[in-house]
């Protein structure tokens, strides 16, 4: 009768011993993973937002998704705008160019050094640089997608505008 009593007790001893040291366990990772957090600054304005070491990119999410155009106004892809809170940044990702030539994206923020111009060439999705953007302040982007022979495809378009603006994250 006592070695079940004392087995049973060791069990119990067992079983609380384990939970606290899941518990430890799982407090050194939140605190490990809390002390990576991104210092938003300005730091972040021109850089890659999938770069360390803050990768901004990693807790960005969808803000805004504005459609690119042929002259004739039918749609062939869309640039998708993200934030990082974080990072207090913004980027444009251009899902596809369809037409597979270079894809010339250009983004900018109010208050900021800029703008910053890439290409990327092929049919692939692409990636802006990010900007610092703080709160509600306006970013400004514009895409324009090529041919392979360097003939214009698409581009963002509002009209009696140069740019695509979005205020606020």
């Amino acid at each position: 009768m006592f070695s079940s009593c004392a087995s049973v007790t060791s069990r119990a001893f067992a079983r609380g011993t384990a939970r606290a040291v899941v518990a430890a366990s799982a407090f050194a990772m939140i605190a490990t993973g809390l002390s990576g957090v991104a210092v938003a600054g300005p730091q972040h304005h021109g850089t890659n937002p999938s770069a360390g070491p803050d990768f901004c990119n990693q807790n960005g999410y969808l803000a805004a998704t504005r459609p690119i155009e042929t002259e004739l106004g039918q749609v062939v892809t869309y640039v998708d705008v993200y934030y990082s809170n974080s990072c207090q940044t913004n980027w444009i990702r251009v899902r596809e160019n369809p037409a597979g030539g270079a894809t010339i994206k250009t983004i900018w923020a109010d208050g900021q050094p800029g703008p910053f111009t890439e290409q990327d060439n092929g049919s692939d999705s692409s990636y802006s640089m990010q900007v610092y953007a703080p709160g509600t302040t306006c970013i400004h982007f514009q895409v324009h997608l090529k041919y392979p022979d360097g003939r214009h495809f698409a581009e963002t378009y509002s009209a009696g505008a140069n740019s695509e603006t979005i205020c606020g994250p």
